[in-house]
């Protein structure tokens, strides 16, 4: 019986583990496999062995250093800019004076670049120029930071630096951008806070200025704040310059500057020269509107007199205003309507006190057009005046910035007309009516392929000599300009 168990118990054992052979390996396959899929997915979660750590320590700095890269390599990709080469020819030669510029015609190239990098919340940007020309006594240099005072074009010229902060309801600007205001289309009196390159006065290149500029959006409005710390003048022809007229010097063209010397009370970097503005913009029912309140320095001179040991001093001074604008825009069928105002108040007498207004319509002409043989024709007309409230009368100053100033009163006028997507004619001129004086400009431009565009133009000054234009009379010239944009 014994005998009988044992062998049956052998039989079973030996049936069990030939038998039982393929389930045991597929459990164990099973088993290894789990335990293989098991440490594949720590490994992806970073969780695991001292090894795991290792890779993950190795990897961190290149991710950030590869994020890095891919940061400045966004300025590559995101640049773009022109390349402008411009030559013009004068009819006439300029007022005869000692070392006036007689060099005829005058050619210069422009390179201008933009771009930037960062991401949707946070961005930096860079904009400039490189330029070069054949004007004397125009050139020198590279930027100069944080506050220009030369006179002179920059061969190299960083014009905006700046970085915007991104948020749902407000952006934030700190940095060296072009600071705009205003609403109106060819004569704006609130936007002027944009310093220019006045060397050529009829091709002028906006600056940036330095701020911390907040733009708070709620609802329908738009709410802007500003902090303008450094004081960015506009820079002036040479005193060699043609545009310098018979006294050399741009500002004063009509003051008799004989046995004087001129000086600037240049503004320095303090917080006595800070400059403060705001600004509630909105559109409602159709129109665009504004208020603006600034407080800081008048980009116009005023002229002060001292005398000093027998010799009379002219000096031009910069003072502290208060700017009250505000304005509109509205659009009807093929009507456009803007207008604007601003308040000028000078502390302490120290300049007039006045307004200054504009209003204008564009209109669009289509149908019309096609009969002559224009696909689209825009006409934009703008009378400009100033009212004069209280006159300078602080002890001392004996000019006011009114000579220096646009639009006391002047009718602005450009039409465009649209041949075809290639070429296209312009007309501009600006009238003053008192005193007398005219500008007017013709322009033609052609599309030679995209990007690469062919102007050419004729620039006529005249007027009585106390105008803003006449003094420029013999500054008539044609123009012509070849720029590609990339």
């Amino acid at each position: 019986m014994k005998l009988t168990q044992y062998l049956m118990i052998i039989v079973a054992a030996v049936c069990l583990s030939f038998g039982g052979t393929p389930l045991l390996a597929a459990d164990e396959m099973d088993l290894l496999n789990d335990l293989d899929q098991e440490m594949s997915t720590e490994k992806g979660s970073g969780g695991g062995s001292d090894l795991d750590l290792l890779d993950e320590l190795d990897t961190a700095p290149k991710e950030k250093e590869a994020d890095a890269l891919a940061y400045v390599t966004m300025l590559g990709s995101n640049f773009e800019g022109s390349i402008r080469l411009r030559g013009h020819v004068f009819y006439r030669d300029p007022v005869d004076r000692e070392d006036v510029d007689k060099r005829n015609p005058v050619g210069e190239a422009l390179l201008r670049f933009n771009t930037w990098t960062g991401n949707d919340k946070l961005r930096l940007t860079v904009a400039g120029w490189l330029e070069a020309g054949t004007q004397q006594d125009t050139y020198e240099g590279i930027f100069r930071w944080p506050q220009d005072k030369d006179r002179q074009r920059h061969y190299l010229d960083l014009n905006e630096l700046y970085l915007s902060f991104f948020q749902d309801s407000y952006d934030i600007t700190v940095g060296k951008k072009i600071f705009q205001n205003g609403i109106s289309t060819l004569f704006s009196p609130a936007d002027r806070y944009r310093p220019a390159d006045s060397n050529d006065p009829m091709d002028p290149k906006d600056f940036g200025i330095w701020q911390t500029r907040v733009d708070y959006y709620i609802d329908k409005f738009t709410v802007t704040a500003a902090i303008l710390p450094i004081y960015s003048p506009e820079k002036q022809p040479s005193p060699h310059s043609r545009w310098s007229d018979t006294t050399g010097d741009f500002d004063i063209y009509d003051k008799d500057t004989s046995n004087k010397e001129i000086e600037e009370d240049f503004p320095t970097i303090s917080i006595n020269n800070v400059s403060y503005f705001g600004r509630v913009k909105t559109t409602l029912a159709g129109w665009d509107l504004f208020v603006s309140a600034y407080h800081g320095l008048n980009p116009y001179y005023v002229l002060r007199e001292e005398n000093r040991g027998g010799t009379t001093y002219t000096i031009k001074e910069n003072i502290k205003v208060g700017n009250y604008a505000a304005g509109f825009s509205t659009a009807y069928k093929k009507w456009e309507f803007h207008g604007e105002t601003l308040f000028n108040f000078s502390y302490d007498r120290k300049d007039d006190h006045y307004f200054t207004f504009v209003g204008g319509f564009t209109y669009t002409m289509d149908t019309w057009a096609r009969k002559i043989f224009m696909e689209k024709i825009d006409i934009t007309i703008e009378y400009a005046n100033e009212v004069i409230t209280k006159k300078q009368s602080a002890e001392g100053y004996v000019e006011s910035s009114r000579k220096g100033r646009l639009g006391k009163n002047d009718i602005f006028a450009r039409i465009n007309f649209k041949y075809n997507q290639d070429l296209s004619f312009q007309y501009i001129s600006d009238f003053e009516l008192d005193p007398s004086g005219r500008y007017n400009k013709i322009q033609s431009e052609y599309k030679i392929r995209p990007g690469l565009l062919w102007t050419v133009a004729a620039e006529f000054f005249n007027g009585k000599d106390d105008s803003y234009y006449g003094r420029w009379a013999r500054n008539d010239r044609l123009i012509t300009a070849l720029k590609y944009s990339f």
